[in-house]
């Protein structure tokens, strides 16, 4: 078993860089640019190079460049090609899996055009089983053992900004938008608003300045993917404004785009459009909700609302506004009686509102139907706010061990989570990647139903950690694992959970606070534990699975 420190030194990164909020790649340049967040020194931009790779098997039948080796030498020239044997250690999936460690001295896209150009798709779906190559960023933090979010211990130290927008329709194309507001965790609060379009045109630019301005590290949205962003890049096109040219970001010469993403929902998959500013991490706080609701069955909805009220953060003055009766009362701006502190209201002259200000004095406040909405509006911000803070804790946690962006890792799959890890592992000791197994059905966990009816007194028993618990006891894991790191990083993940949990039940009265920031950082070491069986069980998906064991650890459970 590899040693604890060593385990935890490795998911940590072993470099000490501190600060990293945000990793570009620079194809003009070849150069890697990371984003610091310095306490004192503020936002900056850092060059650093790196050496591409890929991980490569036989190529045999993918007559790669005709099987013409002079050829292959060529372009191996041509593109400053090296190859390096890796490590099997007489393992059988080592020797028929990924044997090869294929570098440059060149350039990424050197590295791909020596694959493009013998006819093999890097990422053509007929090669997954012969090629890996990670993205450029993803190469550079395992390359050079760096991890995200290093030096800062909470979510909240990360300059984070989220927004809203208010419109009168759904459609862009037959509605406008009158209102966008904007909230950090800093203290600024913004709603710029709009009566016309060439208000709502200037709303649209002073919305993109002002991201500029603050520089945020985070930028979120509430269902942002799917509505605000699509939404708001669709007005600026119909009002004839230069995205490219509003839209700045860390870099001149890269403006704003969108493509297409996958959101993995537990055993479900859903395409989104993710938008990008380069320098920026852009998040739709929604994902982060619907990807737990996928595993929570206790959460019944992930609207906004719902959500807020769900994790108990609702304000008692939180106005509500029915979605189809907001443009309307912001522009009819008729006198309404407001109660701040319970955040109802109705128009004056209704029924109940006679003598209502000398009725209860000093209860409530006259105010205009479009003070209504922007309170409304800020109510949903402050929501979109604390409901990130919530949900998005657990992918801050987990930026800082798993060697990916931010975004991305707020959309993949758990059994991708474990993949990135063991693809560190492997090019940190030149180990070959295994050959990845077919899928097939096995026996799961013991479910049965003793008795048909209701019942009032119901009695749950359960578990802790029993399928990790029982790999560690029963040393159930795959030969394919052979300087045995998946053992000794669940057993460090298993160990500091656990020590988390006893140190948040410790100081849960004597310092609440302190007791809140334990429990946040076992949240992702209960996801990568969780995940450790799925990701076993899916050998098609994660190379070092194996469904033999799997089924060996849903045998041992259905004994116990």
């Amino acid at each position: 078993m590899v040693p604890q420190e060593e385990i935890e030194r490795f998911l940590l990164g072993e470099d000490d860089e501190k600060y990293i909020v945000s990793l570009e790649y620079d194809y003009k340049t070849s150069k890697i640019y990371k984003v610091i967040q310095d306490p004192v020194k503020g936002k900056m931009l850092r060059p650093d190079t790196f050496i591409p790779f890929a991980w490569v098997g036989d190529l045999k039948g993918k007559n790669f460049y005709k099987n013409d080796k002079h050829a292959q030498k060529r372009a191996m020239s041509e593109n400053g090609i090296l190859i390096e044997k890796l490590e099997d250690h007489g393992d059988e999936r080592l020797q028929q899996g990924l044997t090869y460690l294929v570098k440059t001295t060149k350039t990424y896209s050197n590295l791909i055009n020596f694959f493009k150009g013998g006819g093999l798709d890097p990422w053509g779906r007929d090669n997954s089983d012969c090629i890996t190559i990670l993205s450029p960023v993803e190469q550079y933090l395992i390359q050079k053992s760096k991890r995200l979010f290093k030096g800062f211990d909470e979510y909240d130290d990360i300059h984070r900004f989220v927004f809203d927008i208010e419109t009168t329709g759904l459609d862009p194309k037959t509605s406008k938008m009158f209102l966008i507001g904007m909230r950090d965790n800093r203290g600024f609060l913004k709603l710029l608003s709009a009566q016309n379009e060439d208000e709502e045109r200037q709303m649209i630019v002073e919305f993109f300045r002002t991201i500029d301005e603050l520089k945020p590290s985070l930028i979120g949205g509430y269902n942002s993917a799917f509505f605000d962003f699509p939404y708001i890049l669709k007005r600026a096109e119909l009002l004839n404004l230069n995205i490219k040219k509003i839209s700045k970001t860390l870099h001149p010469d890269y403006s704003l785009k969108q493509k297409d993403g996958i959101l993995k929902l537990a055993n479900e998959m859903e395409p989104y459009v993710q938008t990008q500013m380069w320098g920026y991490n852009i998040v739709d706080i929604a994902h982060a909700v619907r990807r737990a609701q996928a595993i929570n069955s206790d959460i019944k909805s992930w609207s906004l609302k719902y959500i807020t009220k769900f994790i108990e953060a609702e304000k008692t003055s939180r106005v509500y506004v029915e979605g189809d009766k907001i443009g309307k009362i912001y522009f009819d701006n008729e006198d309404y009686y407001l109660n701040p502190d319970s955040g109802g209201f109705k128009k004056v002259g209704m029924p109940g509102t006679e003598n209502l200000m000398e009725r209860f004095p000093g209860k409530f406040l006259e105010v205009k139907g479009s003070n209504i909405i922007e309170r409304y509006l800020d109510d949903d911000l402050y929501e979109t706010m604390v409901v990130d803070e919530q949900f998005n804790q657990a992918n801050f946690l987990l930026s800082k061990l798993v060697p990916t962006t931010y975004e991305r890792l707020s959309t993949m799959g758990t059994a991708t989570l474990w993949k990135m890890i063991m693809c560190s592992w492997s090019y940190k000791h030149k180990l070959a990647i295994p050959k990845k197994l077919e899928k097939r059905k096995f026996t799961g966990g013991l479910s049965r139903l003793v008795q048909v009816g209701y019942s009032r007194n119901v009695l749950k028993l359960d578990y802790s950690s029993l399928y990790p618990s029982i790999q560690l006891v029963h040393d159930v894991f795959p030969k394919c694992d052979v300087t045995g790191a998946m053992k000794s990083m669940l057993k460090y993940f298993r160990d500091t959970r656990i020590m988390y949990k006893n140190l948040a039940g410790e100081f849960k009265t004597s310092d609440p606070k302190l007791a809140i920031s334990y429990d946040r950082k076992q949240l992702p070491i209960k996801i990568f534990i969780n995940a450790f069986f799925g990701s076993l069980s899916a050998p098609h998906v994660f190379p070092w699975g194996d469904i033999d064991m799997g089924e060996q650890i849903t045998c041992t459970g259905r004994q116990y």
